[in-house]
């Protein structure tokens, strides 16, 4: 029998005004779905925003499916909880907001209710024109129904095992490059806009880094993740060990690239930069502030440079690797060793990131044995 309150009295049950706030007392520690957060004392809404907020927002709280246990929602959380640590910070912010996709449309689903044909309809409502998203939302539901077999165990199988992608083709970028087109970038990336009252430029604090980053990026045939986070300690005894972050948890391939004198001016100059901004970072091309530069944020260096310019064409940062490797492929460079410096374990994939059919030469000499 709950006894009566001395206090709070007109409230809702489990309710209190606090310190100027409405407050939820769990009747036990539960997770609070606005920060995910473990706790017993639950905000609710401050006093001064009345008692109308506070009743929206226990209502919100009292029927949120993420705190359904066995929910897919619930489901959802607990994948964030205990799973998305061993992602680097990029695949982890990317798997949060697939997450709360996948979380609201299956809301009113429990977790052992879900059949493939549900996993197919949401995937070919939301991403039938989307082939390579469609793919990644289907690795990661494959990956939360094993989380939800294994560790919450609430079901025996996983319906994206018998779930068929074969109709979700990823058509090939055909897009390559010019090297007029990265140089423009380049360029551009060095020199601010056009001021509107003087019309003159001026240069950028963050563009000689940001120029060192395309400039390896080429050199090395890298991800744009690597070249972001190469460490100081990769480069070592006249090599750089590659170890793609893309193939870490997969095949594991890396290699070792020998650093030639193109390589080791770039080298310098980031190193000349570092000591310019006073920095003591163990990145090789860090932002001013010593840190490695995110996604978001090399790709908005990249789209400032081209909108610097008015440049509409569809080239994208990572299209510097294929054209490094479409130009070592038109020198005859051997196509084991272009494998083997974009770190793929299939020739098949290789040849995707050469943009040109590269003709074979032949040297075989003949005669004519009727003259």
């Amino acid at each position: 029998m709950n006894r009566h309150r001395k206090t709070n009295r007109g409230l809702p049950r489990r309710v209190y005004l606090k310190n100027g706030a409405y407050r939820y007392l769990a009747a036990a520690p539960m997770r609070n779905p606005a920060n995910g957060k473990i706790q017993s004392w639950i905000h609710l809404a401050y006093a001064v925003e009345g008692e109308s907020k506070m009743l929206t927002a226990l209502a919100a709280l009292l029927g949120s499916p993420q705190l359904v246990e066995g929910s897919m929602p619930h489901a959802c959380v607990e994948f964030k909880e205990n799973k998305l640590g061993s992602y680097g910070k990029d695949t982890q912010d990317a798997y949060r907001r697939y997450l709360d996709v996948i979380a609201d449309e299956f809301e009113e689903f429990h977790a052992s209710q879900v059949t493939t044909k549900d996993c197919a309809g949401f995937l070919r409502d939301n991403f039938k024109n989307t082939p390579n998203t469609a793919k990644k939302y289907a690795a990661l539901m494959s990956r939360l129904f094993k989380f939800i077999i294994g560790e919450l165990g609430l079901r025996q199988d996983n319906p994206i095992d018998q779930l068929d992608m074969s109709s979700y083709k990823t058509g090939r970028r055909e897009v390559l490059a010019t090297h007029a087109q990265v140089q423009a970038i380049r360029e551009a990336g060095m020199m601010s806009k056009e001021r509107k009252g003087t019309g003159l430029s001026i240069p950028t604090a963050s563009g000689p880094m940001f120029a060192c980053i395309i400039d390896m990026s080429y050199l090395l045939w890298a991800r744009g993740i690597d070249i972001r986070m190469l460490k100081e300690s990769q480069i070592e005894d006249g090599r750089i060990r590659i170890k793609p972050s893309k193939t870490q948890k997969t095949s594991g391939k890396a290699v070792d690239i020998v650093v030639t004198a193109e390589i080791a001016e770039v080298i310098a100059r980031a190193r000349g930069l570092k000591i310019k901004y006073g920095l003591i970072s163990q990145f090789v091309f860090p932002t001013q502030k010593g840190g490695a530069y995110t996604r978001s944020g090399l790709s908005s260096m990249w789209d400032r440079a081209k909108e610097r310019i008015g440049m509409k064409d569809d080239v994208v940062f990572r299209d510097i690797r294929a054209l490094a490797a479409t130009d070592a492929a038109r020198r005859g460079e051997n196509r084991s060793d272009i494998q083997k410096r974009l770190v793929h374990t299939s020739g098949k994939t290789t040849d995707i990131y050469i943009k040109e059919v590269i003709a074979d030469v032949s040297e075989i000499p003949m005669a004519l044995p009727w003259i």
